[in-house]
C-alpha cells in the first residue's frame, strides 16, 4: 500500500515517496486508459488501482486526466537533462535532435502516442494536454536561455521553442493518422516522424518530400 504518512521519514526517502506515489497514480491512470477508454473511469477508481486515498490522489493532481498528462512532464525533464549535458559549442539544433534520441533510448514513445490517440476523441483529456504543452514551452525557454545566455532576444527564444513544439505536435499529429494499424512498432515510429519533422525544421526546409520522412 503507498498511502503512507511521509512526515516521520528521512528526508530522501520521503521525496522517493513522493515520486513512487505520483508514478503508481500515472501508472493507474494510463492502465485504466487502456482498459476502458479515457473519460470512463473516476478519481476513485484510480486512487483504489494504486493504493492510495481519493485524498491523496488530489494532493498530486487536480484531475484525472492530468494524472494521465504527467508523462509528458516526466519525459520533457528527462530530455532537458540530457540537453543540458550537451557540448556548448555543439550547433543548438544538432544538439536539441540528439538529446530527443538519446531520450527516446531511454523512454519510449509508446505510451505518448497512445495518449495522443485518445484526446483525439476525449476534450478534457486533449485540454489537459494543451496545459502540458504550455508547460512544456516556458520550460524549454528557460532551458535554451541557459544555453544561450540572459541576452538571448525573447523573440528569438519564444519563436525557437515554438517551432520546435509545432514540428513535434505535426509529426505526432501525422503519426496518429497513418499509422493506427501498423505492425511496426509504434513509438519507434512516432519517433521517426518526430526526427524527420526537427530535421527539416534544422535544414530550413530545404527539401520538399511527397510523402512521409523517416529516417534511415
Amino acid at each position: 500500500m503507498l498511502d503512507t504518512t511521509d512526515d516521520e521519514l528521512p528526508l530522501g526517502r520521503r521525496e522517493q515517496n513522493k515520486i513512487d506515489t505520483r508514478r503508481a497514480i500515472a501508472d493507474a491512470a494510463f492502465d485504466l486508459a487502456l482498459t476502458v477508454g479515457p473519460g470512463a473511469f473516476t478519481v476513485d477508481q484510480i486512487a483504489g488501482r494504486a493504493g492510495v486515498s481519493r485524498r491523496t490522489f488530489f494532493n498530486y493532481f487536480p484531475s484525472a486526466e492530468d494524472a494521465l498528462t504527467v508523462r509528458t512532464d516526466g519525459f520533457l525533464d528527462l530530455a532537458l537533462e540530457v540537453f543540458g549535458r550537451m557540448p556548448q559549442d555543439e550547433p543548438l539544433f544538432d544538439s536539441i535532435i540528439r538529446a530527443f534520441t538519446e531520450t527516446t533510448r531511454m523512454e519510449g514513445l509508446s505510451q505518448h502516442g497512445a495518449l495522443f490517440r485518445m484526446a483525439g476523441s476525449n476534450p478534457d483529456l486533449l485540454r489537459a494536454q494543451l496545459h502540458a504543452w504550455e508547460r512544456a514551452e516556458a520550460r524549454v525557454v528557460v532551458a535554451l536561455r541557459r544555453r544561450l545566455g540572459a541576452g538571448t532576444s525573447e523573440l528569438y527564444l519564444t519563436a525557437l521553442v515554438g517551432s520546435v513544439l509545432s514540428c513535434t505536435k505535426a509529426a505526432m499529429r501525422d503519426w496518429a493518422a497513418m499509422t493506427s494499424d501498423s505492425a511496426g512498432d509504434p513509438g519507434q515510429e512516432l519517433e521517426e516522424r518526430i526526427l524527420a519533422a526537427l530535421t527539416m525544421l534544422r535544414d530550413g526546409f530545404s527539401q520538399h518530400p511527397s510523402g512521409p520522412v523517416l529516417r534511415d
